[in-house]
């Protein structure tokens, strides 16, 4: 049976959850199922043989995936429009909270792993992804879980979360880990080819334009200066700078988050479950800080890395304060407090990149990666 210590903190938190959602605090009538719609046009576009990237929304926005998410977005046309928002945030809700599960379990235990996943239920990216009925949250911890796991069946949620949103696919630098590369690495790079490749395959004309021209153009997303902007190149912006500048000074600051990433997945030590966990969380925050434009919800990495920190006990008043602007509506309270989203991220990184091994070392990992062993 399963410990209540556990499933009830989480159990209050998608209550919570439903409840924010529901009350209509921190949104607008037009964001409710905003974006759900666009993967709905999507689907309908690729049957119908339609460029994917040529239909604008009434606000100005367009399909900004890869061919293959439209392909993955397919099923939406089965469901009718009047529950089609329930059912994907009923999934959301089922997925984050069991990845939520099996990622605070991996380094905690009990009322810890309950009362993260209710934080994380209750944060303000998975809020605003399911108000708008966004793909992200499976996106990021489809990367998280899957570098948790560890071996191939974990490299097949992170090939799938990259090929659905490119951002992700920044996992295979875990190529250069001895241990990583043949068990993880390369399967993730396999995977998300393959996946690729049938999005070329059904959509050969927008796989062109997408691959060609389309997947630079972050102008189609939002400027930097978009107040709800939480990169780099955000903050920036939102200190008064042009966009021009804004831009380029994201792209210099890149360099040095890129290279961390490399330097992280070449020290980890692939057997264990803590490296593997901090790896994922960080790839998923740096893609966040160094992307031109990143919304409230592909940062849902945060508060998850936030929790796990509370639990590896490193520097706790810090990870407290990284954490908060998670939980709260930021974004509303003007660009001042705006910045404090991609501090926290930079926080959150730092940390990530200098927690030591868990003392739970030595615990075994997945079946995957110590049959090697």
């Amino acid at each position: 049976m399963p410990d209540r210590r556990s499933w009830l903190p989480a159990a209050v938190g998608a209550v919570l959850a439903v409840a924010l959602v529901l009350s209509g605090l921190g949104q607008e009538a037009w964001q409710r199922g905003y974006d759900l719609a666009v993967y709905r046009d999507g689907a309908r576009d690729l049957l119908a043989g339609r460029d994917l990237y040529q239909r604008e929304t009434y606000r100005g926005h367009w399909f900004v995936y890869p061919p293959f998410a439209a392909v993955l977005f397919l099923p939406l046309l089965a469901l009718p429009p009047a529950v089609d928002l329930l059912v994907w945030d009923a999934v959301l809700l089922a997925v984050t909270g069991w990845a939520c599960a099996k990622v605070f379990g991996s380094v905690a235990a009990g009322w810890f792993v309950g009362l993260g996943t209710a934080v994380v239920l209750v944060s303000d990216p998975f809020r605003e992804a399911l108000v708008l009925g966004q793909v992200s949250p499976l996106v990021v911890v489809g990367l998280v879980v899957g570098c948790l796991y560890g071996g191939r069946g974990g490299a097949v949620l992170a090939g799938v979360s990259g090929a659905v949103k490119v951002t992700p696919a920044l996992v295979v630098v875990a190529f250069v880990n001895r241990r990583a590369r043949w068990w993880f690495a390369s399967a993730v790079v396999v995977v998300g080819l393959v996946a690729t490749v049938v999005g070329v395959l059904v959509a050969p004309a927008s796989a062109v334009s997408y691959f060609g021209s389309l997947v630079w153009d972050s102008a189609r997303v939002a400027a930097p200066g978009t107040t709800t902007n939480n990169s780099l190149a955000g903050a920036f912006a939102h200190a008064g700078l042009p966009s021009s500048v804004s831009s380029a000074l994201g792209l210099v600051l890149a360099v040095p988050l890129l290279a961390l990433v490399v330097v992280v997945a070449l020290r980890a030590d692939w057997l264990e479950r803590s490296d593997r966990l901090r790896f994922g969380l960080l790839v998923s925050l740096v893609t966040c800080l160094v992307s031109p434009v990143t919304w409230s919800h592909h940062a849902l990495a945060a508060p998850i890395a936030a929790v796990a920190l509370l639990a590896w006990g490193r520097v706790r008043w810090l990870v407290v304060l990284a954490g908060v602007p998670w939980l709260l509506p930021v974004l509303h309270w003007g660009t001042l407090a705006a910045e404090t989203r991609p501090v926290s991220l930079l926080v959150l990184v730092a940390l990530l990149a200098r927690t030591p091994r868990s003392p739970a070392r030595g615990r075994p990992g997945p079946p995957a990666v110590t049959a090697r062993g």
